[in-house]
């Protein structure tokens, strides 16, 4: 596909729910310009947009994928996005390189929830957008229902501009609001709209003048830019019906990059305001908005040039991270079919590959006129999962797999609980992790299997002890002593541990109160109850006693673990939980039902408030009931609610739980020890 001058160039991101066609829009509309001469199905793997093996693997889209098509001399790179909640972040990117959007809706269901949260998105980065109302053809479908469906929840702003028309009960065409003469009130809405757009037209229409068709078509296309319309379209991608009315509304009416005018950042030397024109003549400003790892490329640097000329096998400097860049060769991408390019100019969208220190969310620009765009704001991964690798050649080989995992997915988390041993990973759902474990399995060779994560329990005492710990070894010849008395006592939680010695007269020599700490420390490491560590006491050495030949720092080491451990049996020892301050984020209609859950979390709500149409519940929940909250939530707000958490302390465990969990912990010991 050959370069086009920047305002020749749309931008367009496709967003929805899943199921709404997509993927099966761009399948056609590239039949319908030729570029394919069979149409693909989502259904048998082998569409252009779907190309990864786990979309050909799961029959839907997991990855954002670029699909440039050229009509009436304009260059439209669609962004087709995954409509499944757990890969929200390739949304995200590909929101932040579009001027424009296209939500589209299934007209067989309506208005449904990743509708309402991606629009979110759109609103909140300000996108112009139009709506595709898909699947019109479908038996049963009632246009006029649907009609009032979207506007009940889009508002006024969304006002169709063409309309079905069925001859013999099938979908054959769609007609324009302005030829449909059943159509007037639409008609009114749209005229009214181009009016406002323009104080001159305003002033014609309110004159009682009428408006020329050129007149309208440009206040519709100020409309549009400004955010004042939310054009409505019709069609069916599987009748190839309503997709040259389509294709002419983006080539005619939406955004170029260059009406963009400029952007903005940062200068990062100053942190000063900074401004680029989009246009070819200024200095090089990019983003880059996604990576990729591919198997024979390498790195895919997915890049929105914003100003200036982006040229092959050329020195950049990245802004982001202070440093120069070599570029390898620049592509043009249709699904995975890679075209080579020497240069790339503002406005347009491309490749890099063998970017060595670039990531997603970088800025690329001029050494000498630097400039660093915002980062896009990814969502925080809600579940985690412990992972165990199956083999010790895929132990050998998961950290490899897994730093290129996240280096293309800013959604994942990869983490260690030292206390528990385990490797973590967190992501947004079940979907997303099992789609990242068939990534590392069928690109790296790496099998993982993910289980729930262990809690990382401690243990306590209740009563204050004094205890003696004594080693005495003798032998035929030097022989090991170590004595000692401890005073153990319970400590506010948080306040992990405390030492000190309060040996007067030399019961003790001073070098070896060292060694009785040392031992202490390492008693604590596994207590009692379950093996799990212990805290919140404070250890006081009182008294003791030592050989002047035998003794040494082993053997008092051995004396206070000793000690310690009569600590833990005297002193009424007890287990504590992790405690998570988690804030929940919900529409006001499952408030009662997300409260009632907490509850029966054994959480405890401590606030909540409104803020931007939502509801906010603050509440402190056992971490042992919050390891699959993520499901839970999903299934109690229909995938609406959101959730952050982070640790604030730790609290005793009920009896009857603390009971199951010591029989447990005695149970894989012995097993283990079989």
């Amino acid at each position: 596909m050959k370069a086009q001058a920047t305002n020749k160039i749309r931008n367009v991101v496709l967003v929805s729910h899943g199921n709404a066609g997509k993927t099966t829009l761009l399948e056609a509309i590239l039949f319908k310009k030729k570029v394919i001469s069979r149409m693909g199905r989502v259904e048998d793997g082998n569409t252009v947009s779907d190309y990864q093996p786990e979309e050909k693997n799961r029959k839907f889209s997991v990855s954002l994928s670029i699909i440039p098509v050229e009509h009436n001399g304009i260059k439209i790179n669609f962004l087709d996005t995954p409509g499944y909640a757990d890969f929200v972040g390739e949304v995200l990117s590909g929101i932040r390189a579009s001027e424009n959007a296209i939500m589209l809706i299934n007209a067989t269901s309506g208005i449904e929830i990743q509708t309402k949260k991606y629009w979110k998105f759109l609103e909140n980065e300000n996108k112009p957008r139009a709506i595709f109302i898909n699947k019109v053809d479908v038996e049963g479908v009632d246009i006029d229902h649907i009609v009032k469906v979207v506007r009940d929840f889009f508002g006024p702003k969304a006002i169709p501009i063409n309309y079905p028309v069925f001859e013999g009960g099938k979908f054959v065409k769609v007609d324009s609001v302005f030829s449909n003469q059943n159509l007037e009130n639409f008609k009114h809405e749209l005229i009214e709209i181009a009016a406002e757009s323009d104080d001159a037209l305003l002033e014609k229409y309110l004159g009682g003048e009428e408006l020329t068709q050129e007149e309208i078509n440009n206040g519709l296309k100020s409309a549009y830019t400004k955010g004042n319309i939310y054009p409505v379209l019709f069609g069916s991608a599987i009748a190839l019906v309503g997709l040259d009315e389509l294709l002419n509304f983006i080539s005619d009416v939406m955004m170029s990059p260059e009406e963009l005018g400029e952007v903005t950042g940062i200068n990062p030397n100053t942190r000063e305001k900074e401004t680029r024109r989009v246009a070819s003549d200024e200095f090089l400003s990019a983003f880059v908005f996604k990576t990729l790892s591919d198997p024979y490329v390498g790195k895919l640097s997915f890049t929105k040039v914003y100003s200036g000329v982006l040229k092959s096998n050329s020195t950049v400097y990245n802004s982001s991270k202070g440093v120069l860049e070599k570029t390898g060769q620049i592509i043009f991408m249709m699904g995975a079919t890679q075209e080579p390019v020497d240069e790339v100019i503002a406005g347009d969208i491309a490749v890099i590959t063998k970017l060595t220190v670039t990531q997603t969310n970088d800025t690329l620009c001029d050494k000498d006129n630097p400039i660093e765009f915002p980062k896009i704001e990814f969502p925080e991964p809600m579940l985690t999962r412990a992972m165990r690798p199956k083999t010790k050649t895929d132990e050998d080989r998961m950290s490899i797999g897994l730093s290129k995992i996240t280096e293309e997915d800013p959604t994942v988390r990869i983490s260690k609980n030292l206390e528990t041993k385990e490797q973590l990973i967190s992501g947004i759902g079940e979907t997303h992790l099992s789609v990242i474990m068939e990534k590392l399995s069928g690109r790296y060779g790496v099998n993982i299997e993910l289980t729930i994560p262990k809690v990382p329990y401690r243990e306590t005492i209740t009563t204050k002890v004094k205890v003696e710990g004594k080693y005495k070894k003798q032998t035929g010849g030097h022989g090991q002593y170590g004595h000692c008395f401890l005073e153990v006592e319970p400590l506010e939680r948080g306040k992990e541990y405390s030492f000190e010695s309060r040996i007067f007269g030399g019961a003790i020599p001073k070098q070896y109160i060292p060694a009785v700490e040392k031992g202490v420390k390492e008693a604590m490491e596994e207590g009692i109850l379950a093996g799990y560590p212990v805290t919140d006491i404070g250890v006081a050495v009182v008294d003791g006693s030592y050989h002047p030949v035998d003794s040494s720092e082993l053997a008092f080491k051995i004396a206070g673990s000793m000690a310690l451990k009569k600590a833990l049996e005297q002193g009424n020892s007890i287990l504590l939980e992790p405690i998570e301050k988690v804030i929940v984020i919900v529409d006001e209609q499952y408030m009662g039902d997300v409260i009632g859950d907490l509850n029966a979390k054994r959480g405890r709500v401590i606030g909540m408030k409104s803020e931007g149409g939502k509801q906010i519940i603050e509440a402190y929940v056992p971490l042992a009931e919050l390891l699959n909250y993520a499901n839970d939530l999903n299934s109690i707000t229909q995938g609406t609610g959101e959730f952050k958490m982070e640790h604030s302390h730790y609290e005793p465990v009920p009896p009857k739980i603390a009971e199951k969990i010591i029989q447990e912990a005695q149970h894989n010991k012995k097993e283990t020890e079989e």
